[in-house]
């Protein structure tokens, strides 16, 4: 199982979908950790390093959505939160790698490509009505 990047995904042709594949990259690249006894250090870092891209990233966002007065901006970021929490709580609640791995790839598929797919769509429409109507002024 891999994380692939869809056209459905695209939110802006820019920052946005640039982290966005990027978070999905060093989701793939845990996934390739099959081992996780064995591959426990390299399981924790790039688990570490996922966790920090994500936090960099809902910051990038929501700079971005504030710059383009998004309306929902304040419930975006307490389902940004409500990730962040989730990613806690499977980091600190798992008793072992195997369960870590296990956790991790729930996480992924559960809150980071639903949030994509769902809430960052919204994103993506409110641009486009906001571009379409700008056009139309000129």
């Amino acid at each position: 199982m891999t994380f692939e990047w869809t056209k459905k995904m695209q939110i802006d042709k820019g920052q946005i979908d640039t982290d966005h594949k990027e978070l999905l990259s060093i989701a793939n690249r845990v996934l390739k950790l099959n081992r996780p006894k064995r591959d426990a250090e390299e399981l924790k870092h790039a688990i570490r390093e996922l966790y920090d891209y994500v936090q960099d990233h809902f910051s990038r966002e929501e700079a971005l959505m504030q710059q383009w007065e998004y309306p929902e901006l304040d419930a975006h970021h307490q389902k940004h939160d409500l990730i962040i929490r989730e990613m806690n709580h499977c980091l600190t609640s798992s008793h072992h790698m195997g369960e870590l791995l296990n956790n991790f790839r729930t996480l992924v598929n559960d809150w980071v490509i639903i949030h994509i797919l769902e809430e960052d769509n919204k994103i993506r429409v409110f641009r486009e009505s906001t571009v379409k109507a700008r056009t139309k002024k000129d």
